[in-house]
């Protein structure tokens, strides 16, 4: 038995959040460990994790919801399957815009 949970899909329309808690914000996802190949997406975040993401000096990881589906403009095929509404691993990256963590990726953890 696995005690891995598959991450749930929600709605995911900025109007289902109240603005005073939620907003958007830009996440790179890398495909690989050279960190060349990415697609840059729009995430849901909550305020408190807004906060973190204008902090240069923040390195948490939290959750955010996924406002795009991903393959679908940059053909990446490790992407496939990644889409809008499923919630999302976040590593804030300090002075550069946050990752979704690369072994979350490859393991394609989004098709448990």
């Amino acid at each position: 038995m696995s005690r891995i949970k598959r991450l749930p899909t929600t709605c995911w329309s900025i109007e289902a959040y109240h603005p005073d808690y939620y907003g958007y914000a830009q996440i790179d996802v890398f495909v690989n460990d050279g960190l060349n190949i990415r697609e840059r997406v729009i995430c849901i975040l909550r305020r408190k994790d807004l906060d973190k993401y204008d902090d240069e000096q923040c390195y948490d990881t939290t959750v955010a919801i996924l406002c795009n589906d991903c393959y679908m403009n940059t053909g990446i095929t490790e992407l496939f399957g990644l889409n809008a509404g499923q919630i999302i691993p976040i590593q804030f990256n300090g002075p550069e815009l946050p990752i979704i963590p690369i072994d979350w990726i490859q393991s394609r953890f989004w098709e448990l």
